[in-house]
């Protein structure tokens, strides 16, 4: 059968053709798209038009190369969303960069505490501008906006609504929002009527591989055949999980915008160990939970090449990654997650700017900058792994790699040497993989996700890298781990 995954991350969206047997597994890149915030009224917003009329562009390409189209599944980014009044957007989403969108986090601390909001939602990312933050403000700040709103979907569902689909909830994609309980599988409606966010927004909760309906011909025009809107694992980063070759003593690590760290487990952990080590529980396919680390991850070496691009000094991938390589290792660090690093100022001066504020070596050249991204994010990782490390009975003695990352040689390499673990390479494209296989499960051509898995491993090459230079990130660690501490809006 024939599956499009329409893969929509926060930088830009790709659009793979997926061509699935009992016995067989392909995908092909068919489109691909630039997505970034639009400032519009003062705000950064997303501009669901343009996304739309990408979706159009990325079927008819599909549609070009294939016999016919059985289904579509649309995955994106976590946290934002739109508001509707009858079926129809309000405004365009405000996106979860805009300074603005999260102004009353610490009112919600205040109001219920952190240890409240974890035991009703196994969330912890306090730093992570989460849904519930996100409409906390709309209803302190915003009240009439609310008022004249009848519904609410996450972005996913949104497009998928867009183009045909009835209006749906996935628990993927709604387990961002810090606003479901974990073990239920459904909306934590007392804690969001405790902090007055109304609840009768929130469409029902459904697992992924719901059908939503046909491709609106009026949307989409000129396909040979309308295919059917199926919900995939609609967070990108749980489509990712389910289409990497995990194995039981494994953890994941999804490398986009932002770095998803975790493993896989059968129940939600919401012990104390967990809420101090600030793990979280999302939610994945097969009724599983993803016990993970959110990590701001190429962000910030995206934001440098686009700065770059803007000064006429732009280099390719590849030539930035040797001159990385050869620029002295370690030499400065920046913690990836501090609140200071934003979208209003050109990425490598701010990056400068905060070395120069923590007395570090200033690094100048594009090869010294994005050598201190990857060194940081490999030690950042280290460190979030040894966290989650202390909050399950069976840590994980390797790591399976998916997404941009793979093909990023000298980040494995030093990724393997920070957590002192053999790291191995999924599919460069994970996400879009695991899309089109939540699909083929829905359509019935695979049987179950354990068994696409097996199709996965089988259909795509695997690299791995082994620790080599372990002795010498203790002391990266431990001076990153005093950035991280320094940086935190607790310090």
């Amino acid at each position: 059968m024939n599956h499009v995954a329409i893969d929509i991350g926060a930088s830009g969206g790709t659009v793979f053709l997926g061509e699935v047997t009992e016995s067989s597994f392909a995908v092909q890149e068919v489109h691909r798209f630039d997505n970034r915030p639009v400032e519009r009224d003062g705000r950064y917003v997303w501009d669901v038009d343009a996304l739309v009329d990408h979706i159009g562009d990325g079927l008819s390409a599909a549609d070009d190369r294939a016999d016919g189209l059985d289904t579509v599944g649309i995955d994106t980014w976590g946290l934002d969303f739109g508001l509707l009044a009858d079926g129809e957007l309000l405004r365009d989403p405000v996106s979860y960069r805009d300074p603005e969108s999260t102004a009353t986090r610490e009112q919600v601390f205040e109001a219920v505490g952190k240890r409240r909001l974890f035991d009703a939602t196994g969330i912890t990312n306090w730093n992570t501008p989460n849904t519930l933050w996100q409409l906390h403000t709309i209803a302190e700040r915003e009240p009439e906006r609310l008022e004249e709103t009848d519904g609410l979907l996450m972005m996913p569902q949104l497009l998928s609504a867009r183009i045909g689909g009835v209006p749906a909830g996935e628990v993927t994609i709604a387990s961002t929002t810090q606003m479901v309980d974990p073990e239920e599988r459904t909306w934590a409606t007392d804690l969001l009527e405790e902090l007055s966010v109304p609840t009768d927004l929130l469409p029902p909760l459904s697992e992924p591989g719901q059908c939503l309906g046909a491709v609106d011909d009026d949307v989409v025009s000129g396909l040979s055949s309308p295919p059917e809107i199926v919900t995939p694992a609609s967070h990108d980063t749980a489509a990712a999980v389910a289409g990497l070759p995990l194995f039981e003593d494994a953890a994941f690590l999804n490398t986009g915008s932002w770095f998803v760290l975790g493993v896989e487990r059968d129940d939600p952990v919401r012990t104390d160990a967990a809420f101090e080590q600030a793990v979280s529980n999302e939610l994945g396919v097969d009724g599983s939970v993803r016990l993970l680390k959110n990590i701001n991850g190429f962000f910030m070496l995206e934001e440098c090449r686009k700065a770059w691009r803007e000064a006429g000094e732009p280099l390719e991938y590849e030539t930035l990654l040797s001159a990385a390589e050869e620029a002295p290792p370690r030499a400065a660090l920046v913690d990836t997650d501090a609140e200071t690093f934003g979208i209003d100022e050109p990425m490598p001066e701010q990056i400068r700017a905060y070395c120069r504020r923590t007395d570090q070596p200033v690094p100048t050249g594009q090869g010294s900058i994005v050598r201190c991204l990857l060194d940081s994010l490999a030690a950042k990782t280290a460190l979030e792994l040894d966290a989650l490390a202390a909050v399950v009975d069976d840590p994980p003695s390797h790591i399976v790699l998916g997404g941009g990352g793979v093909r990023n040689e000298l980040f494995c390499q030093l990724l393997a040497d920070a957590t002192n673990r053999p790291v191995s390479t999924g599919p460069v494209e994970a996400t879009a993989v695991g899309n089109v296989l939540t699909q083929a499960v829905a359509a019935g051509t695979v049987s179950d996700i354990e068994t696409g898995r097996q199709l996965v491993e089988s259909a795509f090459e695997t690299t791995t890298y082994e620790p080599g230079t372990a002795g010498e990130w203790a002391d990266v660690k431990d001076r990153l781990a005093a950035l991280t501490d320094a940086s935190s809006p607790e310090a």
